[in-house]
This record gives C-alpha cells, structure tokens and sequence, in this order.
C-alpha cells in the first residue's frame, strides 16, 4: 500500500516537473515569474464623405476605441482577477500637416478587459487657407496603453498608431483692385481703359467669368476679356494674378448727349475644371460722363466769333488813328 501511494506521489511530481518545463520553455515570464500577455488596440472610425473647407467649421469625427488581449493566454488571463480590472488608454495626435489644426476630445480611455461596448471619443479637424484643395490631409493619432501585473499574469502594455485621412475642399477668395476707380469722363473722339486687377487668394486654380451687362449697344461700344485663368493663391506665382481692361468709346454714329452710362460687370469666379464649384459673384458699376456736347460745341463757337469781332475792332480803331495822323 505504501508502495502504491509512494509510486503515485512520485508520478505527481514527475508530471508536475514535466508541466513547468513546458511553460519554462513555451511561455514568456518575467523575472518575477508572471506570464506576459499581449494586447491588441484598435480605433475605428466612419467613411468620410464631407471635405474640410479652409477657415470653415471644423469636421468631427468620432472615434471607437476597443482592447482585447491576444496569444494563447488570453483567455485564462481574462477568467483570472486581473481580467476583471480596468485598462487605461490614452489617444494622442502625434503628426499632422502645418496648415492643419487637431485635437481629441475625451481623449483618456478606461476600458474593462473583454468589454464589448467601444469607448467613444471625437477627433476635431479645421484647415486653414493654406491647405490645397482636393489634396489628402492626414491626421496620425497614437493609442496607448498602460502596462498591469497581477499574481500570475503581466498586461503588457502597447502602443498603436492610426491614419486617419481627410479630402480638403475649395475655397473661394478672389479680390479685384481698381487702380484708376470706376468713373470717367470721356469726349466724342476719346476711348477709356479701365484697368482691373483680380487677384486669386484662394487655395486652389480658379476661372473667373466675366460678363458684361445690359447696356445700349447702339450708343456705346464695350469690350472685355471674357474670363481669365489664375492659379492658386497659396503659391507665390504671377499666374494668381491678372490685369485685364474694360474698354468703352461712344459710337460716332449716335447721338451725343450730356448724360452718364452705368456699365455693369458680373464676375463668377469656380474651381478650375469644376464650373458647378462656384465662389462668390461680385457686381462692379462703371461710371461714364459725357463732357462736350453740343450745346458746348456751340458756346465755344460763340467765344471765338466774340473774340474775333473785338479783334476786329481793335484792329480798326488803331489803323484809323494812323489815317488821321497821317492826314494831319
């Protein structure tokens, strides 16, 4: 009997001896002899569908942050006291463009091993007008966890990091300039320019229409460039800006009045290449006085023939004093 209890013990420890060389030969441990278990970190976030616009509201984007442990232990490691504890996790942005703006809302995680239930934070995003249009931006963020040990089990902690990607929209910014102003006066012979400067500031290539409005096409004869090309503002480039001339002449054949003409412009400026993308339209008035009509044709008629006749007057009055000198 002795013998078969001593035969059995001697199993136990045989077995048991051959057990722990396993987990000593298979099985990472520390130097306190606890068992390292890995994680895994995982943030997920929707399709983006919205472009961020330049100095426009900023887009939110949520995010849902969810841990698990990983390897062969994982499961014992969830079923044991350790597994019942919290895990915290803290998101970061860590890279992002110069012309970009990011930040995290509720950015620290406490989550429960083997919680279903994602935690929910938001990632914030605005781009300022240097950012070009319809290029990518990416925001890279970092995950990390914080390290637990327990009596039998060590929660190795980790970092994961995540590139989270973002179209750029358009934005508008064209400026015109007006170096001689919008009024003129003009004569029947004269023709006047009116130089305007239109200036691109936006964040991409932009075609500008140019339309003039009603005006009387019998008395006036009007012409302008139709539309102009400029690249993008955020590159210092002669192409982002252009000068073109409205110029305006009466029309010999119509009838010259006193009076002023308004000449209307309408200015479009879109996307290159993307005519539905429109900016905003900007109307400038023209101002054109006539200043020699006939009645002023006329009076300085009147002055010359005055003049003329005092002249020869004077002309008169002298040569008849000479006469009667020389009579005397």
């Amino acid at each position: 009997m002795l013998r078969k209890i001593f035969s059995t013990v001697k199993n136990g420890i045989l077995l048991g001896t051959f057990t722990f060389s396993l987990i000593i030969a298979f099985v990472p441990i520390t130097s306190a002899g606890i068992i390292d278990v890995p994680t895994m970190i995982n943030v997920s976030y929707p399709t983006l569908e919205e472009n961020v616009i330049p100095n426009g509201e900023a887009l939110t984007i949520p995010l849902e942050t969810t841990f698990t442990l990983t390897g062969r232990w994982a499961s014992y490691a969830e079923n044991s006291r350790i597994g019942k504890s919290v895990v915290q996790i803290e998101l970061k942005v860590v890279e992002k463009p110069d012309w970009c703006t990011a930040s995290i809302s509720n950015p620290l995680a406490n989550i429960a091993y083997g919680e279903e239930e994602p935690y929910k934070s938001f990632l914030t995003v605005t781009v300022n007008e240097n950012a070009p249009a319809f290029q990518q931006g990416v925001v890279k963020i970092s995950a990390t966890s914080v390290s637990k040990r327990g009596l039998l089990f060590n929660i190795i902690g980790n970092t994961t990091e995540f590139h989270i990607s973002f179209i750029i929209g358009y934005l508008s910014d064209v400026v015109y300039e007006l170096p001689k102003g919008t009024f003129a006066e003009i004569k029947t012979s004269e023709k006047i320019d009116f130089p305007i400067e239109i200036k691109n500031f936006g964040n991409g290539p932009t075609f500008v229409d140019i339309e003039i409005m009603d005006y009387p096409e019998k008395i006036w004869d009007v012409d302008i460039t139709s539309s102009v090309q400029l690249s993008s503002g955020n590159y210092e480039s002669e192409d982002s800006t252009k000068t073109v001339f409205l110029k305006i002449k009466p029309k010999k054949s119509s009838d010259w009045k006193n009076d002023r003409e308004t000449f209307r412009l309408k200015f479009t400026p879109s996307y290159l290449g993307r005519p539905g993308l429109q900016g905003q339209q900007e109307i400038i008035n023209f101002n054109v006085q006539k200043n020699d009509s006939e009645e002023g044709s006329v009076n300085k008629f009147l002055i010359i023939l005055i003049l003329g006749i005092i002249l020869i007057i004077l002309i008169s009055i002298i040569l008849k004093r000479r006469f009667l000198q020389y009579s005397d």
